[in-house]
């Protein structure tokens, strides 16, 4: 607006011309506004850091429970996924270590010894079914039927009727399962067992497994064909016979 006696350009708020000095009473009205809002804000503002100030521990403890809650959650997806979290980081140090660790599988099995191959495999969570492992992925499953077959064939007949987990009815489908399992599997791959580069050692466990039958189970070199040919109920009344003595 400008000053009704020079004609100057002052401010709503001015109590004075700036120019000639009069005063201004036409902004009375402006400045008096002005004022009452300054102190409506001043008061806003008091109550508003009252109210704050009086929250403080409110928000400080629901703040600490927050924290408290998001890490109690952090620690329980830990806990539940630590096995994973082991087992990634094995196979991935597993791959940065190829070449140490082929020499060891090697060692495993040229020494014959493949539950501590299967052992060694377990352990450092190889991953046959990848790059660089993917050449063990055949003689990887024919070890799993293998190592199971010895198993429960040897446990079998340690414990016998006095059956160390489980009932020795169990114990006799256990083991001819496991003999079924590895005998049929490696009928079914014998093709891809004759050309894989791992073949000899297919093959060394096709005869430890029929030594182990003949030792252990006491079937004859003749009676082998028959006893693999033979039925379920066939096989588990040889085994109750020869395992339970009865």
């Amino acid at each position: 607006m400008k000053c009704y006696s020079c004609g100057g350009e002052v401010s709503l708020t001015d109590e004075k011309c700036p120019y000639c000095g009069r005063s201004l009473k036409e902004t009375a009205g402006h400045r008096e506004d002005k004022k009452q809002y300054e102190q409506r804000s001043e008061k806003a503002k008091g109550k508003l850091a009252k109210a704050i100030s009086g929250h403080i521990p409110i928000v400080i403890s629901a703040a600490v429970m927050i924290l408290l809650i998001i890490g109690i959650c952090v620690a329980a997806y830990i806990k539940d996924n630590a096995y994973h979290f082991r087992s990634d980081a094995a196979r991935r140090e597993s791959v940065k270590k190829y070449d140490e660790y082929t020499v060891k599988i090697n060692e495993y099995l040229n020494a014959g010894d493949y539950t501590g191959f299967a052992a060694f495999k377990e352990y450092h969570n190889i991953a046959e079914y990848e790059e660089p492992y993917d050449d063990l992925n055949l003689l990887w499953d024919v070890v799993q039927d293998y190592t199971r077959l010895v198993s429960n064939v040897e446990d079998a007949m340690m414990y016998g009727p006095e059956a160390r987990r489980y009932s020795p009815e169990t114990d006799i489908f256990n083991c001819r399962s496991a003999i079924d399992n590895f005998y049929h599997d490696f009928e079914y791959h014998r093709s891809e067992i004759e050309k894989d580069k791992y073949s000899e050692y297919m093959l060394d466990m096709k005869k430890k497994a029929d030594l182990i039958l003949k030792i252990y189970l006491g079937i004859g070199e003749d009676k082998l064909d028959d006893f693999l040919a033979g039925s379920i109920n066939e096989k588990e009344a040889y085994l109750e016979e020869v395992i339970l003595h009865d």
